[in-house]
């Protein structure tokens, strides 16, 4: 097998020498260990002084005798070659202990020599901390939304740099009046706190009362004043549905038959879209369900076209007393074609979550 000499640069090409001097080269004595960031979350990490090895080389006239034929190794490659590892390598503190271990890969390289060696971690900064305290005064949460399916949105006036950092709260989108709202802390907040020079205070624990969001009655006979609602809807009926000149033949004459009032609570997600697109998917949905048959006026009673309406209200927010202002409701109306069976239209709703209300 050829002997090659290591000439080190940008990459390392092995070159056949002759006249090339004999020996094992401690590796350990090229590597080294450094140490960034804050006390208590400080990164280990090791360089391997190519430059210095190749000065060793020329000026002891030391070879590297290599198993394979190639005849170029980049620094990659060797670093492969050498195994090295650090037993430790985040969440150090000043004074601990980082043990370095290079394991040759000696079925590639016959005459380096690897082992084991200490460092004492040193040098990294002391940090300052975020307290409680501090996050509470600096951060404006408001939140927006109805009790059970409500949101946060934060504003943040810490100073510098910590200003631009985004806070979240756990749970967001699920609040209810009276929750304490938490500070979810991820990895990626310490993180970035850290690179700003920052950790969390031992006791961070800042929490913001949740308060202020519109309540939507669980079940629709919680509401004080359904009866007034009802009513409503019934005269919202009638005026959409409503007979026209009935004895003319140019008219029209409506029959119509309830299939049920149904509730829903909470909106299942953003992309509920039973309504047509000018109609309400809010919160606190009252609606009633009707098969609607029109005939034609005059004597003949022919009908002219049959399907199923859908009429109420949504809105549904509730005071103190758990009653309903009837002036802030907005209007539902939807029809669905004489395609869909009334019992299909019922299990579509049961299906966007509306329940049949028991009256």
């Amino acid at each position: 097998m050829k002997k090659f000499c290591l000439f080190l640069g940008t990459v390392l090409s092995v070159f056949l020498l002759s006249g090339c001097g004999q020996g094992n080269i401690e590796m350990l004595d090229f590597v080294d260990v450094n140490f960034r960031g804050l006390d208590t979350r400080g990164t280990a990490s090791y360089s391997v002084d190519y430059e210095r090895l190749h000065n060793y080389l020329i000026e002891n006239d030391k070879e590297l005798e290599f198993e394979s034929q190639n005849v170029y190794y980049d620094d990659q490659q060797l670093e492969e070659m050498l195994g090295i590892s650090l037993d430790k390598s985040s969440d150090l503190s000043n004074g601990d202990s980082v043990t370095l271990t290079l394991d040759i890969d000696s079925s590639k390289v016959k005459n380096l020599v690897g082992g084991d060696k200490e460092f004492v971690v040193e040098g990294l900064d002391e940090a300052k901390k975020l307290t409680t305290e501090e996050l509470e005064k600096h951060l404006v949460v408001n939140f927006n939304g109805v009790s059970g399916l409500g949101s946060a949105t934060i504003d943040n006036t810490l100073p510098g740099e910590l200003g631009y950092l985004g806070f979240t709260l756990v749970d967001d989108g699920k609040f209810k009046n009276g929750d304490l709202a938490k500070i979810e802390i991820t990895e990626d907040l310490e993180n970035r706190l850290a690179d700003n020079g920052y950790l969390l205070d031992d006791d961070f624990d800042p929490s913001f009362e949740v308060k202020g969001l519109d309540e939507v009655a669980e079940k629709a006979t919680d509401i004080a004043n359904l009866d007034d609602i009802k009513r409503m809807i019934d005269e919202e009926v009638n005026r959409s549905y409503k007979d026209w000149n009935p004895e003319a033949s140019y008219g029209s004459r409506y029959e119509i038959k309830e299939e049920g009032l149904f509730y829903r609570q909470f909106v299942r997600d953003s992309n509920d879209s039973q309504f047509s697109f000018n109609s309400a998917t809010n919160n606190g949905n009252l609606v009633k369900i009707l098969n609607v048959k029109r005939y034609y006026g005059g004597t003949e009673n022919k009908l002219n076209t049959e399907f199923t309406a859908i009429i109420g209200f949504s809105d549904l927010f509730l005071d103190e007393e758990n009653k309903v202002n009837v002036a802030d409701l907005i209007t539902i109306k939807d029809t669905k074609d004489s395609t869909y069976s009334v019992e299909s239209v019922v299990q579509l709703y049961e299906g966007y979550g509306y329940n049949r209300v028991e009256e």
